[in-house]
């Protein structure tokens, strides 16, 4: 399974892992944002509300007895109106909103309390200003209670919000590092696997698929077959154009690998120009086939007008080998395809 994950999967880049980061930065950085900025509206105008409606309820009882003496009470009328404002204004624009099912409530017992106001500014009457007064302090008193009960619900339903935003928050926090894991121990891997010029697999990985398919072809008697080849001549080309001509004829035959081979095959950088290619479920003569075809393709890639070569052997892996012997079966027949001209692929017998 890891092995078909490694083979499908692109390596993960340090530019990936810094995305994943940043976006995990950013969902924190937004959950705080929200959090502070919902708890600082909510005590700045809801809190406030509470306080300016219980300034209410104490400043008309203060005036009145303020008035009463004749002592000094246009200041603490002045600042009672002006709480009345703020709370209009709290409402006109929502910085408090008032539930549905409190909403007539609410209005109701603010209304009779600037009514009842309004009486008590203009009488000067000493009974009646007591009178007025008390019934202002118990509308005033009720109003303050349903401010704090509304207050109080809101209070629950922002801390039920803050529980959700938050958990939701690690729980994608949570999967992306399980993502960004699973990319990383998989480039990982794959930087430990792959040969770092052609971006094939490395000899580790072919000695580890190897035993795998003779543990598979013992239990399951499914066949495989193996390619091993090398460029001809490609001394002459490092000797001649020099190494980064020769890395880029090695770059070239990959990309010719890749592209010719089945999705199922495993190709292999077993040497300085050897490359070996693993056949899974696949018999001799498929693989013949699959070998020819690449060498077809391979020759297309030229060096100042000449087509590059290469020579091989091929073979499927049978129970009368052992398994370095079909390794040498293969590696003599590429020395036979080199031995007789170059440019050939020979199968085993």
């Amino acid at each position: 399974m890891v092995t078909f994950m490694i083979k499908k999967h692109k390596s993960f880049t340090s530019s990936s892992i810094l995305l994943f980061l940043g976006i995990i930065f950013l969902i924190v950085l937004g959950n705080e944002i929200y959090i502070n900025k919902t708890l600082n509206k909510f005590s700045k105008y809801h809190f406030t509300s509470i306080n300016i409606l219980g300034q209410i309820r104490g400043g008309i009882q203060r005036y009145t007895k303020l008035k009463i003496y004749h002592y000094k009470y246009k200041l603490v009328e002045k600042k009672i109106d002006k709480n009345f404002k703020t709370i209009d204004l709290y409402l006109q624009k929502k910085y408090i909103e008032i539930p549905q099912k409190y909403l007539i409530e609410f209005y109701n017992l603010l209304n009779n309390i600037k009514r009842i106001w309004k009486e008590i500014k203009k009488t000067s009457n000493k009974n009646k200003l007591i009178i007025l007064s008390e019934e202002a302090w118990k509308q005033s008193n009720k109003l303050t209670t349903l401010m704090t009960k509304i207050t109080t619900l809101k209070l629950t339903k922002l801390r039920f919000i803050v529980k959700i935003f938050t958990f939701v928050t690690i729980l994608i926090i949570a999967l992306l590092s399980i993502f960004i894991f699973y990319y990383v121990k998989i480039g990982l891997e794959k930087a430990t696997i792959t040969d770092p010029l052609t971006k094939l697999y490395n000899r580790l990985f072919f000695d580890h698929q190897y035993k795998h398919h003779i543990n598979k072809f013992e239990r399951k008697n499914s066949p495989f077959s193996l390619l091993l080849f090398d460029i001809d001549d490609f001394k002459k080309i490092n000797d001649t154009y020099g190494h980064p001509v020769g890395d880029e004829v090695l770059q070239k035959i990959a990309k010719t690998i890749k592209q010719t081979i089945r999705n199922t095959d495993f190709a292999f950088r077993v040497g300085g120009e050897e490359f070996l290619i693993l056949f899974p479920d696949t018999n001799q003569q498929e693989a013949l086939k699959i070998a020819k075809r690449l060498q077809k393709a391979i020759k297309n890639i030229k060096i100042n007008g000449k087509s590059i070569t290469i020579s091989g052997g091929v073979g499927e892996y049978d129970k009368k080998y052992s398994s370095n012997h079909f390794l040498t079966k293969i590696d003599q027949a590429l020395y036979q395809a080199k031995k007789s001209g170059k440019d050939k692929i020979i199968p085993i017998t």
